[in-house]
Formats: structure tokens, sequence, C-alpha cells
């Protein structure tokens, strides 16, 4: 040390022994330096100051007079204040801990003199303490090119400020250190020593506390805002970071084990809003933050999301009512669910000019709200959690996918290039972007915890990461028990594993899966092989090896090959079975491969013909074992769902209409196929095939829902079964599916999906004629009984077959033909399903006629119906429809549901309709009950059709056939019962909550949807709500819901229809696709939305930015 400065430095010690005030000091200290010839400001005396403060830190009165002789220095710019703050910056967050008394006072000095940094520009020695400031904090990316800009420096600085005090206050929120928790002391001085302690754990709290609101403080200034915009737009990877230690910050929070005090969320609230309202001018106003929108209360995961780009706020909110729709299952998916959300993630991303992070994270997170929302959903015929995961480790991987391989095969999507973006321009950046968005992933650790159904999977994930990790990457598969009940692995296990199954990561992720103690419970020697293991080498299905295969999902592209060819060209014995295995778990849950093994199994449908066959039959009749082990598999809520999500419902239908042709043109005389010791008739596989096929294009919609609607504007095609077949041959000419093909050749597989050829219904005449006659019988009513039609005929013996009691007790209702030589050993006739078909309609006719006049009875009437649909169980199709034609058409007389003649409601009906407005009111909707409704000892009236439905439908035995029934009864029943009287649907829901006890608590939610069927006041309603709810604009929703809006309030937390109150998104989601009048949903849309901006205009402490950014929370 030069020494002047060594002449400086005894002036300073002198007065700090002497206790002098800072001007005393301040007067001896100019005159040295004035002696010596050194000018002011001055570099040197900073780092004196500094010297000074740290060599007596330990004296505590030295310490505290040296602050004030530094607070001196700056106020009278002795020294830079850029530089000083740079230098304590440097000194005194590395040492808070052993001196947290330092660290407050420059916490304090901080919050003064950092609104000063702009006076170094006027200052002579300006270039000295640049480079002073770069060296003292290491700003430069390189020694090669240091910063040398006055304006740069102070950039690099203040947001170095930011990220450091971040830093530190994530680091004491997180450790134990210092903590006198679980401390022994000595009993001579513990009392002492033990208040001293606590005195310094509280001052570390306030600290940390301190540290929050400095940096609320310094974004909320106007100018050092505009300074940290200035860092966001050229420092963008490390406004990433620093952005994502503010969320792990809130995550700690949520934490009981971390050290963050309880006024930590507010402090951080505050911190929210301060961004929010600091850097508004930055962000486009789609952007702007909307603190706690997407996560509830106990898991808020980030109230700073759209401050650096990792948002979770209302931009991402149409991915979650997209995921949440696609649930539903009442829209008909014309592609895979995975390239319309690549779509929707290029259109938004372009929108809201977002980096790829933030929209990864906003899908991510999305994906795993939808997954939780299924937590504790209600027992009932509806889709489960299997489709839930297959949309978050299938379709978003797969999405994710599309982007990624559109950008490095240089074939982007026309966006908004701008400068916050750059990742964009840069090969990979997308790539680079999902590793960012999956390691960020990891602080939502509630909504992480995998459900029941995943928890298997999520261990043996976790289990190949130990193994890879503890071999250096060498070892990778690991089998262990399925006994275990501890989730050690999370869903970012399975997220990250599906990802590098497909690609888009390579296996260092799972190096960054690994953290403390998450591998413990993990076994330590592997257990018995997996099942797929030993069908790989080669063993025959046994009866346990199947079963095993049936309920585990395969792991690879090459088990599933191998299973769908056993099932092809296998032996006899051996293919049915491995069609139910490749239709079973391996369809709904092998996530890593479900795209593999859903066109895998949609291929079993269409079989190659046989080398062997000699073209004396048609060659499907030689694979219906397969065919019907495999529709079996198919025939779940979960497993139609499956496939609907990858937009396989067109060629499904084509894979379909052979089969449906060929056996159903085949009579019952004798069984077709044996599968697992079950004879299977023709009937019985054209049955399951022909339900399958009238489910995928919604058949049971009423005459009414094909009429014009309010605007004068016909609904939309995807109502007829010609539009399925037009998708599909359209999808064989499209270039749409760009990269379907490459992803099918990847990871070794010889599989090539079947191009195919045009399918129309001129190829299937028997098929073609069916569907004729069901359009007309909805839209006209059945034609007169010609006695003389082969068709009647055949309604004469069907008639014969179904009421034959009541035709050997008296002369009953049919004019018949009964004993006819052509039946089989059961007495009933021979026919095939076709004729049976074209037949229902009139025997409906008949026997409905002959209960009307009361020449046959409701129970007489019940039996036999149920006899048809015993004797041709695809007969239901015909039955919903025609039941629904004419109960909209109105012409029929009304039935008593009494108990005597029909089964009667009245023991639950007011309970129902009690809990259904209790429903209703948590959604805010309010309607009065119209006259009429019956209810408690009251009979009620329903139309006799209606009436004969529902009459039959309970009858179903709740058993695979019955499911079966049900998944198209179901629906028609729903439908049929919003073309009878307004408290039809509540009827049907008292009568089946009477029988399947279990199912009320969803039986009841539907009839809570079918209430906005025709109810547009209703229905408005619930649109307000929606909208209340989203944007927090009603308390009395706000309590009852979540305070905060956003997706919570929107679509509900954990449960969509759990204990606590519905939310009114999901039963939007559920009852929109039934109002007819789409037109009027549009109108008050776009009235909704004008309303809420001109509300929001008319708030004085709303400006133009934060009233449109608030705004664009309405695009849902």
């Amino acid at each position: 040390m030069q020494p002047s400065w060594k002449a400086v430095m005894e002036v300073t010690k002198t007065a700090m022994a002497q206790n002098d005030f800072p001007l005393v000091w301040g007067t001896d200290l100019v005159t040295c330096i004035h002696k010596h010839g050194i000018g002011l400001p001055s570099v040197e005396l900073s780092s004196v100051l500094v010297h000074c403060l740290v060599t007596n830190a330990s004296y505590a009165s030295s310490t505290a007079t040296i602050w004030t002789y530094i607070q001196h220095a700056m106020s009278c710019q002795m020294v830079s204040v850029l530089h000083m703050l740079a230098l304590l910056t440097s000194r005194i967050l590395p040492s808070r801990h052993q001196q947290p008394e330092n660290y407050r006072m420059y916490l304090e000095l901080t919050s003064t003199f950092v609104f000063s940094l702009s006076s170094t520009k006027l200052m002579l020695c300006r270039d000295r303490v640049v480079k002073a400031v770069d060296e003292a904090l290491q700003l430069s990316n390189s020694p090669d090119t240091p910063i040398t800009e006055v304006g740069i420096v102070i950039v690099h600085f203040l947001f170095a400020l930011m990220a450091r005090l971040a830093e530190s206050v994530y680091e004491d929120w997180k450790s134990n250190e210092g903590s006198i928790h679980g401390r022994t002391m000595e009993s001579g001085t513990a009392g002492h020593e033990e208040k001293h302690e606590m005195g310094l754990e509280q001052l570390k709290k306030t600290n940390s506390l301190a540290a929050v609101h400095l940096m609320a403080k310094i974004i909320q200034n106007k100018r050092t805002a505009d300074l940290l915009r200035i860092a966001r737009r050229n420092l963008q990877d490390q406004w990433t970071l620093f952005v994502q230690r503010l969320q792990l910050l809130e995550s700690l929070t949520n934490d009981p084990s971390s050290k963050a005090p309880k006024e930590a969320m507010d402090a951080l609230g505050q911190l929210a809003n301060a961004i929010q309202q600091g850097l508004h001018q930055e962000w486009r106003s789609s952007q702007m933050p909307v603190i706690h929108a997407l996560l509830p209360s106990s898991c808020r995961s980030s109230s700073f999301g759209n401050a650096g780009g990792l948002g979770y706020s209302s931009p991402w909110l149409p991915f979650d009512i997209y995921m949440e729709a696609a649930m539903e299952g009442r829209r008909l998916s014309q592609r895979s669910n995975a390239e319309i959300l690549a779509d929707v993630m290029k259109a938004m991303q372009s929108v809201h000019a977002a980096n790829w992070v933030d929209l990864f994270l906003g899908l991510w997170t999305a994906g795993l709200r939808l997954v939780k929302r299924d937590r504790e959903s209600m027992e009932g015929p509806n889709t489960h959690v299997e489709s839930r995961l297959c949309m978050l480790l299938s379709i978003l991987p797969l999405a994710a996918g599309i982007v990624i391989e559109e950008e490095e095969r240089g074939q982007p999507h026309p966006e908004n290039i701008s400068g916050d973006d750059k990742d964009r321009k840069i090969p990979g950046g997308r790539r680079a972007a999902l590793e960012t968005c999956l390691q960020v992933l990891g602080q939502f650790e509630s909504l992480l915890v995998p459900p029941t159904a995943a928890v298997t999977a999520a261990n043996q994930v976790a289990a190949k990461v130990a193994a890879f990790v503890s071999t250096g990457g060498q070892k990778m598969n690991v089998e262990i028990s399925n006994s275990g009940k501890s989730a050690v692995g999370t869903m970012r296990h399975l997220i990250v594993d599906s990802c590098v199954s497909r690609g888009l990561l390579d296996n260092s992720a799972y190096f960054w899966l690994v953290t403390g103690g998450q591998l413990a419970n993990i076994p330590s020697s592997p257990s018995q092989p997996s099942p797929w293991s030993v069908f790989m080498d080669g063993a025959p299905f046994s009866g346990s090896l199947r079963v095993a295969l049936m309920s585990c999902p395969a792991g690879s592209v090459a088990e599933l090959e191998k299973v769908y060819k056993t099932a092809i060209v296998g032996p006899e014995e051996e293919r049915a079975a491995a069609a139910s295995i490749l239709c079973g778990a391996s369809l709904i849950r092998s996530w890593n491969v479900q795209e593999y093994a859903v066109h895998f199994a949609v291929q079993l449908l269409s079989p190659p013909v046989a080398e062997n066959w000699g073209g004396n039959s048609n060659p499907l009749i030689g694979h219906a074992p397969m065919l019907y082990a495999a529709l079996q598999g198919m025939n779940t809520a979960d497993a139609m769902n499956v496939l609907s999500l990858f937009g396989m419902f067109p060629e499904l239908a084509a894979s379909l209409l052979p089969i449906c042709e060929v056996f159903g043109s085949l009579s019952n005389s004798k069984p077709v196929a044996t599968v697992a010791g079950e004879d299977v008739t023709a009937h019985m596989l054209f049955s399951v095939a022909f339900l399958q096929l009238v489910k995928l294009w919604k058949f049971h919609r009423p005459p009414l829902e094909h009429c014009l609607l309010g605007s004068g504007a016909s609904l939309g095609a995807d109502l007829s079964l010609e539009y399925l077949l037009q998708l599909r041959n359209m999808q064989l000419a499209s270039p749409s599916d760009r990269f379907g093909k490459q992803r099918m050749q990847v990871l070794g597989s010889t599989y090539t999906p079947s191009s195919g050829s045009v399918v129309s219904l001129d190829s299937f005449p028997r098929l073609q004629i069916w569907y004729m006659q069901h359009q007309a019988c909805i839209s006209a009513t059945v034609s007169g009984l010609l006695r003389n039609n082969p068709m009647h005929q055949v309604g004469d013996r069907l008639l014969a077959m179904m009421f034959k009691k009541v035709n050997k007790s008296s002369p009953g209702p049919t004019p018949g033909i009964s004993g006819s030589p052509s039946e089989d050993v059961s007495g009933r006739p021979i026919l095939c399903a076709w004729d049976i078909i074209a037949a229902v309609p009139n025997v409906l006719e008949y026997s409905l006629t002959a209960c009307a006049h009361g020449s046959l009875s409701p129970r007489d009437l019940t039996t036999g119906l149920r006899e048809l649909v015993d004797y041709l169980p695809g007969a239901i199709a015909t039955i919903v429809s025609y039941c629904s034609a004419e109960t909209t058409r109105g012409l029929w007389k009304y039935a008593s549901m009494n108990g005597q003649d029909w089964p009667s409601p009245a023991a639950n009906l007011l309970t129902i309709q009690g809990e259904v407005k209790d429903i209703l009111a948590a959604v805010g909707v309010h309607i009065p009950n119209p006259t009429g409704s019956g209810g408690g000892n009251a009979p009620v009236s329903l139309p006799l059709p209606l009436a004969a439905l529902i009459g039959l439908t309970i009858t179903f035995k709740l058993d695979r056939a019955g499911d079966t029934l049900l998944s198209v009864a179901g629906p028609g029943l729903e439908s049929c019962s919003g073309a009878g009287p307004w408290f039809s649907m509540q009827v049907v829901a008292a009568l089946w909550a009477q029988k399947v006890r279990r199912w009320h608590d969803y039986i009841v939610f539907i009839s809570s949807c079918s209430v906005f069927k025709h109810n547009k006041p209703a229905m408005l309603q619930l649109l307000k709500s929606c909208f209340a709810v989203t944007l927090s604009s009603s308390p009395s929703l706000g309590s009852k819901l979540q305070m905060n809006g956003g997706v919570g309030a929107l679509l509900g937390s954990w449960s969509a229809y759990g204990p606590e109150p519905v939310a009114p998104g999901i039963v939007y989601l559920r009852s929109y696709v039934f109002f007819h009048d789409i037109m009027f949903l549009s109108d008050e849309i776009l009235i909704l939305v004008a309303e809420a901006a001109r509300e929001l205009g008319t708030q004085g402490d709303f400006n133009k930015e934060s009233l449109v950014g608030l705004g664009s929370r309405l695009r849902f």
C-alpha cells in the first residue's frame, strides 16, 4: 500500500479508536488527502474503508463507527456509490451468517444509496470505477472482454445485486446452518448463550425478509426498473436462473422443513406485485403476472413466472382447458392431440412472444394439474386417471417432439422473431429449453406426487435412474418388486423417462433426477424377472404369464412388435391371448411407447389375408378369435379415450366397417370362435364391433340436434359416419403427420403402418342399408306395418321371441309366426344381425303401441326388450336411437312412474333434486323449479319411449357385457332425457342412484349438467361464474372456490368432482357440447369480455397496459 493511503488508514483507525463523529473524521480525512495530493472521489478510499470494516468485524463498537464513516463518505461523494456497494456486496454477503449485524447495516445502506448509481457517470475516476467494480464482482464473461462503459457496468451490477440477494435468501431459508435447534449447551452458560443465539436467529430471519423487501423496492423504482428491463433483454440466461431462484424461494414457503419465516409468503407476494407493477412495460400485455393463478394456495409454486419467461399465468390457461375438455370425450378428435397441442404451442408462443422455457413449463404444469384433478375422481362409467396419464406422459412429449423436430429439420413455424426470443433462431434451442424446463419442474413437489396407478411405474424409473447413476451410465435395466407402496419416484421421473425414450433428452438427464434421500427405499437386489422379459425369451402364453402380461404394460417397441406378430401370425392357441395383451395394459399404460401401441392395436382389426386362405369365405372369419379379444380389450372408457387422444377414431372406424359387414351377415347358428373357453357367436362379435363403431360418431344424438341452430347454421358434420370416413381418407393423402412415419421407424422397429385405401360406405351394402334406415328413423316416424315385407316377417319372429311368455298365457300382442323350425336350442330364431337390426324399429313401434293401448304391460315390455338385447346386444344402439327420436317428437302418451307399472324414483328424487341445486348454487347458478317437477310421494310422468328406455337400462348388470351396453345406452339415455320434461334426467338419476349407490356422486353431477341443455338463463349464469372466478371478481364464489382466481378456481384443484364445491369450468366443459344455440354462447361471451374490459377501464388505479393484460385472462 502506498504511504499516502497508509496515512489515510491511520487517520481512520484513530478516529475509530476515539469514536469520532463522521463529520470530524471526514474533515481530518480530507486534510490528509489534500496533503498527499490525492483527488476525490477516490477508488482507493473505498477499499480502505471496506478493509477497516472487515478487519474490525469482531468489535461491535468499531464496526458501528466504520459504518457511519462509510455512509458519510458515500453521502459526500468521497467515494463512488457504485464501487462501494460492489465491494460491500462481495464481502458482506458471503459472511452474513457469521456477521448478521453487518449484513443488516449493508441492507439498509444499499436501500438508501442504490438509487444513486448514476452519479458515477460524472466522476473523473469513472473508468477506474468501472474496472474496479468489474473485478470485485467478476461481471465480465471473460477477462479478455472486460466491461468498459459506465452504463453497462451499472446494469450488470444492479442485476448481480438482485441475483445475489435472491441466492442468499434461498440459502438462508433452505439451510439449517446457525440453527440452535437440536444443540445442547453447558448448564452454566445455557441461559445467556441461548438468548444470544435466539437473538441472532431472529436477526437472520429479519435480514432475509429485509433482503426480499429490498429487491421489491429496487423493482418499484422507475429508474432501477428500467435498468432491470435492459438486463432482462440482454442477459437472458442469467435472468432465467434468477427467476428460477425466485420460484425456488416460493416453493420453500410451503416446505415445513425449511427455515422460511412465517412472513415469507407476504414478502414474496409484495415482491411479485412489485414485479407486476414495476416491470409491466417490459412484457406484452398478455404476459402480465397473475399471482397464484394456476396453483391452489397449498402449492403456489410461482408468483414470479412471467417475470423471467417462466410464467404459469393466464396465457397458458388454454392448455388446462383443452386437456380437461379432451378427458370428457365429447368431441370427435380429428387428429392426434399431440399435433393439435403442437400447433397450439406455436400459436401461443407467437402471440405471447414467450420463450420456449416459459411455454414448455406452462404445458407440463397444466398436464400435472390434469392428473391431480383425478386424484379423488368419483366412481362411474367415465374415464379415469389412465387417460390423464396418457395425456401427460405420451401426448405432451410427442407434442414437444414435434416442435423440436420442426426446428431441427429447418421447418420452423412462421413466428414473430424478437430480441427476447433468440433461442428460436438457434438450432436446438427448443430442445435446450425443454431440458431447462424439466429441471425447473422439480420445484413443484406437491404436483409431482404420483397417483396410485403410477406409483409402481415411478418406482421402477427411480430404480433405473439409481442403477444408471451408480454405474456411471453403464446399467439401465433394473427389476423391482411391485409390492412397495411408498412412492420413491415422482411424476418427474416418468416425464423425463418418457422424453428420454423418445430421444428428446439424452441419458444424462437421469443424473439431475437424483437428489438426496430420494432413492433410499429402492430394493438393493432385483426381484423376479419381468413377465415381458420371460415372454421375449420365448416362453409360451401360460395362464399366469398371460395374466401378468395383461396387467403389466410393455416397455419397448420390440415387445409390442413381438406380441403384435403373435396375434397376427402366431400359433392359433396364442393369437387371442396376444390380442388381449396388446389391448390391455399396454394400450393404456405403455406411456413410453404408447403411440406404437395404439397403432398396433388398431392394425389388429385389419389383419392381412392368410397365405393358406382358400377363398371360400371371408378371410376375417379366420381371425374371429383374435378380433373378438382385441375388440373386448379396446371396449373400455379409458381405452377408447386413449385411441381418441391419438386421433385414431377415423382409422378405427375404417377398420370396424368390414368386421361389422362380414359378421353382421352371418347367422347365429354356430359359434365362429372360442376365446378363453367361451364360445363366440357372430352376434357377439358383431355387437361389440358395431357398438364400438356407433360410439365413434355419437350416433345417439336426437333429431333436435340435427336441426338448424338458432343462428340458422347447421350443426357440425361430426355427427355422421360419412364425416369419419372422409377424415380417414383425407389423412391418407394429407402430409399433416409429416413426422409420424419417421417416429414409427425409430428404435429398430420393422413395423410400417398400413397405408390402406380409400374407404366408403358403398363398399359395405348391408351397413349402408342400415345407416340409411337409421337416418330415416330419426327424421320421420316408422312406416306402417306391411305384412308381406320380409323385414316385417323378421319382426314377427322377434316379437314372438320377446313375448313368448305372454303368448302362452294370452293371445298377446303379436300376430305371430312362432315355433318356426329355424330356431336354436334356446328357442331363439336363427337370423343374421343385419336382419335383426333392420327389424328393430318396427318391433319397437309395435311393442310401444301395444303398451300404450294397454294390451302389453310395462313389465312385459321391459322383459321383452331385455330379451331382444340379450339376443343381439348390438340392438341397443337402434333402441336408443328410436327412443330418442320418438321422445323428441313428443307424440307418445306419458307413463306414470308410480312404482307399480313403472319403477318409481320417489324414494330419493327430492334428495337428488336438492343435491343438484347445491351443485348449481356452488357454481353460481340459481334457477327456480318449474311446475310439475314431481318429487317425494307425488308420481312423475315421462314420455313412454323414455320410460321404456329407463326401464330397460336399469336391468343391465354391471359386468363386462353390461358395461358394453351402458357405454352406448348411458349417453343415449342422457340425450333422450334432454328431449323430455326438464326433470327427466333427475328421474333417471334417482332410479340409477337406487340401483348403483356407489355411482351416486357421478350420477348427481351428470344430472346437474343436464339442466343447461335447454336453459339459456342458466347457461348465461354459468358463463358469468366462469368469468368471475377466473378474474377473481366474485367474492362470494371466490370464498367457496379459490380466492385467487385462475385455473384453480375455474377447473378445480386436486379433484374435479370431489367433496369440495364443483368448479364452474368443469360443469361448463361437461355441458356446452349439448347446448344447441352456439351463436348465443358466442354472443354472450363477447358481451362478457366487453363488460369486463369496461369495468376495468373505469377503475382509476388501472392503466392501459394493466387493463389489456388483465383482459387477456379472458382467453378461454
